[in-house]
């Protein structure tokens, strides 16, 4: 069914209106572009003379030519009025009453029907108006005998919240396949399905329309740092103290002292992080001097003299935070000739071979020439080398001299701009290359008709690629003969001032880019965790941190059920660029492609994928594989990365392969995987079986009591048989008559004889509840064996037995004025069996509970962020730092009737300011945050059960996050108890230490916890919301076109996406 409609239109203006009740075929994941056209303009038998436009009172309708005369009503190949579907895919279902109409509004300078080449052809601002969406070309052609539709010069879709460009777009409607030349986009997960589905409406209205997005030609990324060699002369002393206690200079020096040589060997330079081999021999020369109380006949007894060596051998990581200076990380391994006499005295016990760990400070004088800092420790990295905890710790002091020549880096992939843009490559340099596309190009033929208007409201390439004029040179614009430019100059002055005028140059042409991104808000993080020390399942509630009293963030309870996995959160809102890609309905390939979540161009993190199949699987996740991807960071460091990814819109993402350590139940290390089985239609079973590496490797286990003794008995050392060296680990979780239920079962043995102490299981079933003058609340049934919880300073604590039911609800409080909250109630009766308080013994009784908690937050003082843009409040953070001063408080009350007649009830109150200063622009000290906060609780009565005893009635908490300087942040947080009657009055009650690299599009830290044992490597990617198409971001410099030959411009002219420097984005956080 065709129908006319007729909108006002300039004189130059044809229009041409389609209706079609059903679309034959959809693009997949890289957008809905083209749906085949109605067999009503499929062939007609006659038309106009080719090359002549049709005019403008010529539109056709149902198949005739109105007022000019009728004729022959066109017929579609295979059978009247049929419009053909992609080949294996289905129809879709017609639009519902709420879904857009299916019509086509077709505008352009020039329309006509080609009948000499059987084509209708469209030219010069060509703009499609289908179903809510846009597209726009300089000009289209459609074969109605083959079903080809080709779109070329500035192609634009839009739809929703999705984007895509590219130079030429060919499509199959018969086959629903296509391809596209120099692609750039903006794929919004989270609305995909909706956009990319005709018959839905779009996820957001359509906005104007803009030119195409050009590459900027950026200066290439100076190099600071050109030399991969380093010799150090090394001389110190050793030191008396924990591995801790060296940052701080607390312990004193001995008389042992260290000279030797060192070599360092970059493998990985990521710019603002490089990587290194490091290796060092040192000879160590002690004195006699005190000895420890392990290993020799009179304890304490003075140690002879003593001469020996030391090789180290390690990987390091080297973080700039100024061209001049730089801290450096060395994980690796120590061998000593003989054994130390001070380890092997001052320790249980020792060994030659041990990790070794180093942290250096690095001041340079010259690019060549530096001074040095090292803190040298060996130790056995918590009983993993022969059961050795600690080791020796030493200063080092060293003057470096660094040599050699890079390698030259690896060329991003080469995509140069789409057609409309300066330094776009000519049509023909790009033709097909697999052969079904070849086909269609036999098929298609050339570009038939009229060349498109060279002057294009979204820019030409006539000036980008000259030709060659007579006697050498090129032909400029208007014809006139341009120059070559001229041999860059031959670089003059040290490494430091080409690179400081490099830096300077780029940083004006990016200050310069006209982003095209508005409305940047963050959205959430996908982060990927190495951990060391946590349990195999984190039991704790999430409601801990929330309403457990006023604290830091640092202070935290890191071991939550919502920190369970080691890979959580999703990228909803991907960039995406690719030279060439090939798409049917549901895949898309390349040869190379690159995705980026960073809003802004230059992207400071991007994927570069080879050989990309992505695949839009049946429940809306996108499936990724390559042969070789890596995630590259500040254009500078590559990070090899898995080459299968999944892509998830919402649910969380999971990893199959576990590496966990796990010291109380596990004895330390230990290997799984995750078996998901799928339990009903909406129900989830995940098995891990586990085998126990470090158990195997030890020999032994002290995880257990002795066969026959008490459930609460200390462990004791005894041989592992085969059953002890698996584990099991299983999570349910699936809707049971109307609940939810998760449970969860831990099994670190199958030894018989142990397993009775070895099993830890949980569970609950809960469901939401009407109650009277309550509102909505969560009712709970809940059961428990061997459960783990901490305590304050009394530690980790277990539940033996539990079971019972609860009733909670949280919600928000009323606001008044500033004065903003949140609320948890929780009432709840259960039989428990657990540690007595005062002995070493079970005890047994039913408990009737209850806790009210209330957060409060005020705002004292806020500031402005800085301005809204890369190079500002988005340089080094996803969300501007905002200066203030806030007011945090927490009100906790609980109560608890125990069988015996014993009762404990408490009432809380802490909280402090949060004071954050600066924007974390400048290079130093420019963001500061610390929290302080304390607290006291009144309790009356006591429980007879150790895992809620109420201690620690008085803490104070200091949190502290700085910028030190560039991208690295500390942060760190320590509590005490501060009840003068508490038995645990000025211990720590919690404590973390961190560093992290921040940027606005990634975060690489390593955090650790010295009270809980708990440390790791945190990676994090994150995800934002944005308005506007934003610039391409694959690294580029424009290229001329000369005669025979194409080489870089020298200079950084003026570029049609560099325009004034970018105001503030319009919304703040």
């Amino acid at each position: 069914m065709v129908s006319h409609r007729r909108p006002a239109r300039s004189k130059r203006e044809k229009n041409c209106s389609i209706r079609s009740n059903r679309l034959a075929a959809l693009l997949g994941a890289a957008g809905a572009w083209i749906t085949p056209l109605p067999a009503g303009l499929a062939a007609p038998g006659a038309g106009p003379v080719s090359g002549q436009p049709t005019p403008a009172a010529a539109t056709a309708v149902n198949g005739t030519l109105d007022p000019q005369g009728p004729a022959p009503r066109p017929t579609a190949p295979g059978g009247a009025g049929r419009t053909p579907g992609a080949a294996g895919t289905s129809r879709s279902p017609a639009p519902t009453a709420a879904s857009p109409p299916l019509e086509l509004e077709l505008s352009a300078d020039s329309q006509r029907y080609d009948a000499q080449l059987g084509r209708y052809v469209a030219t010069g601002h060509v703009k499609a108006l289908l179903a809510g969406g846009r597209i726009m070309a300089d000009r289209i052609e459609f074969d109605p005998t083959s079903r080809q539709l080709l779109a070329s010069g500035s192609v634009r879709f839009q739809r929703g919240q999705q984007y895509f460009q590219a130079s030429r777009l060919r499509f199959n409607l018969l086959e629903g396949r296509g391809d596209m030349d120099d692609v750039y986009g903006v794929l919004d997960l989270d609305g995909s399905q909706q956009d990319l589905d005709l018959t839905q409406l779009p996820s957001a209205p359509l906005l104007p329309p803009e030119p195409i997005s050009c590459s900027p030609s950026l200066p290439p990324l100076p190099d600071w740092h050109p030399f991969p060699w380093s010799v150090t002369a090394w001389g110190g002393q050793m030191y008396t103290a924990n591995f801790g206690d060296t940052f701080l200079f607390n312990g004193q020096y001995r008389p042992e002292y260290l000279a030797g040589v060192g070599m360092q060997r970059r493998i990985l330079d990521g710019g603002l992080i490089a990587f290194e081999l490091d290796a060092n021999l040192l000879n160590h020369r002690s004195q006699s001097q005190p000895g420890g109380g392990f290993n020799q006949e009179v304890p304490f007894a003075n140690t002879p003299a003593q001469n020996f060596g030391d090789g180290t051998l390690g990987l390091g990581m080297r973080f700039w935070l100024q061209p001049w200076l730089n801290i450096y990380f060395v994980q690796g391994v120590s061998l000593l000739t003989e054994p130390s006499n001070y380890e092997k005295t001052f320790r249980d016990t020792y060994s030659t071979f041990l990790n070794y760990l180093a942290f250096e400070v690095e001041a340079l004088f010259t690019p060549r020439l530096s001074a040095v800092g090292r803190i040298h420790h060996r130790s056995g990295a918590y009983g993993t080398y022969n059961g050795v905890s600690e080791g020796s710790n030493g200063y080092l002091l060293g003057l470096r001299y660094r040599f050699g020549s890079s390698a030259p880096p690896r060329k991003p992939p080469e995509l140069p701009p789409a057609q409309g843009c300066p330094g776009a490559p000519p049509p023909e340099s790009n033709p097909p290359t697999d052969l079904a596309s070849q086909l269609d190009l036999v098929t298609m033929g050339p570009a038939a008709g009229d060349p498109a208007p060279s002057n294009r409201r979204s820019g030409g390439t006539a000036a980008a690629n000259p030709s060659p004029a007579p006697g050498g040179g090129t032909l400029g614009q208007g014809g006139s003969a341009v120059t070559p430019p001229a041999p860059a100059a031959k670089p003059t002055g040290t490494v430091w001032d080409r690179a400081r005028i490099q830096e300077r140059e780029r940083a004006r042409v990016i200050a310069g880019l006209n982003q095209r991104v508005t409305d940047v808000k963050f959205q959430q993080s996908l982060s990927a965790e190495r951990r060391y020390g946590f349990p195999s399942t984190l039991s704790t509630p999430d409601q801990v941190n929330e309403f457990g009293g006023a604290r830091p963030n640092q202070l935290n309870n890191l071991a939550t059920q919502g920190n369970s996995q080691l890979v959580k959160g999703t990228i909803s809102r991907w960039r995406v660029q690719a030279r060439q890609m090939a798409f049917t309905t549901t895949t898309i390939t390349a040869d190379r492609m690159a995705f980026s979540n960073d809003p802004f161009t230059p992207a400071q993190s991007w994927m570069d994928s080879e050989n990309v199949v992505a695949t839009l699987l049946p429940n809306g996740d996108t499936e990724i594989r390559t042969d070789r991807n890596r995630l590259v960071l500040d254009e500078r460091l590559p990070i090899p990365i898995t080459r299968r990814t999944v892509i998830k819109k919402q649910q969380d993402v999971d990893n199959r392969w576990v590496l966990g350590v796990d010291e109380e139940d596990r004895n330390g290390r230990f290997i799984g995987y995750n078996i998901p089985v799928r339990v009903g239609e909406k129900g989830t079973l995940r098995i891990q079986p586990q085998f126990l590496t470090q158990r195997a490797i030890n020999g032994n286990t002290d995880s257990y009591p002795l066969p026959g003794q008490s459930a609460n008995a200390p462990g004791v050392s005894q041989p592992t048989k085969a059953g002890d060296l698996f584990g099991l680990q299983a999570v349910l979780r699936r809707q049971v008559l109307g609940f939810n239920s998760d449970a969860t079962l831990e099994m670190s043995t199958f030894n018989p004889d142990n397993i009775a102490n070895g099993t830890r299981s949980w569970g609950d079933f809960s469901r939401a509840v009407q109650m009277p003058l309550l509102g909505e609340s969560k009712w709970r049934l809940f059961g428990a064996y061997r459960f783990r919880t901490w305590n304050g300073t009394l530690g980790e604590q277990d539940v033996y037995s539990a079971y019972g039911t609860s009733l909670e609800q949280t919600g928000l409080l009323p606001t008044w004025g500033k004065l903003s909250g949140n609320y948890l109630w929780r009432t709840g009766v259960g039989n428990f069996q657990g540690n007595d308080f005062t002995t070493n013994n079970l005890a047994d009784s039913w408990r009737f509970s209850g806790i009210a908690s209330a957060n409060l937050n005020y705002p004292l003082w806020i500031g402005k962020p800085a301005a809204l843009t890369a190079s500002a409040a988005y340089a080094n953070t996803g969300q501007p730092v905002v200066p203030g001063l806030w007011l945090r408080a927490n009100v906790l009350g609980t109560f608890a009737y125990y069988g015996n007649g014993v009762n404990q009830n408490t009432i809380g109150l802490t909280g402090g300011p949060t004071l954050t200063l600066g924007h974390f622009v400048k290079p130093f000290f420019d963001y500061t945050e610390i929290t302080v906060t304390g607290g006291g609780t009144l309790r009356q009565g006591g429980s007879p059960f150790s895992f809620d005893r109420a201690v620690d009635l008085g803490t104070i908490g200091i949190g502290l996050s700085q910028q030190i300087a560039g991208p690295l942040v500390f942060s760190g947080g320590i509590g005490y108890n501060v009840d003068p009657n508490s038995p645990n009055y000025g211990e720590i009650t919690n404590s973390y230490l961190e560093f992290r690299w921040q940027r606005r599009s990634y975060e690489i830290g390593i955090f650790y916890s010295p009270y809980d044992g708990l440390g790791g490597l945190r990676v994090k990617l994150n995800d934002f919301n944005f308005g506007g198409t934003g610039l391409p971001f694959v690294p580029y410099s424009r290229q001329v076109a000369k005669p025979g030959e194409r080489g870089p411009i020298p200079s950084f002219g003026p570029d049609p996406a560099i325009g004034p420097a970018q105001g503030p984005i319009n919304r703040p956080f």
